[in-house]
């Protein structure tokens, strides 16, 4: 039994034996900028990128999440907006100072009159976009509701 332990444990010791590299020579470490350590400027001055320009839009909500249903039988989750929108562009360097620029930027006010209705359409926002659909595509209960609304809205 112990012959048997020991033919074994000699067995996976020649096993777990590391191989070397064939190659004669040491390898030669490389710089980061993988040319062997050698920077070569061939005149090119390098200029920091110019700033960004961010765009916060702002949309204004005309009314609650609901189903909205077409006269098919399809569905979708969206609420109702003006077709008016703010659009604020400013210049940022990197992704916090764009953050710190929508966050002091002042709040966008609703228009006296927001259209709710263009070219027989409505505009939905779905998803976070925006998105327009025919009226005449909607249900009769949806219909209802847009011209509900709109009786409601400010002259």
């Amino acid at each position: 039994m112990k012959a048997i332990f020991l033919a074994l444990t000699a067995a996976l010791t020649l096993n777990a034996q590391v191989a070397v590299p064939t190659t004669g020579g040491k390898f030669e470490t490389r710089g980061i900028n993988g040319s062997g350590g050698v920077t070569i400027n061939n005149g090119v001055s390098t200029k920091p990128a110019p700033p960004t320009k961010t765009k916060l839009t702002s949309y204004f909500l005309l009314g609650e999440p609901r189903q909205w249903k077409s006269t098919d039988g399809r569905s979708l989750l969206g609420t109702i907006i003006a077709f008016e929108e703010s659009v604020i562009e400013f210049d940022a360097a990197n992704p916090a100072a764009a953050r710190e620029a929508v966050e002091k930027a002042p709040p966008a006010e609703l228009p006296a009159n927001p259209t709710l209705i263009r070219d027989d359409k409505v505009r939905l926002m779905v998803n976070k976009k925006p998105v327009e659909v025919s009226l005449s595509l909607l249900s009769e209960d949806d219909r209802k509701y847009v011209d509900d609304l709109k009786a409601r809205m400010p002259k």
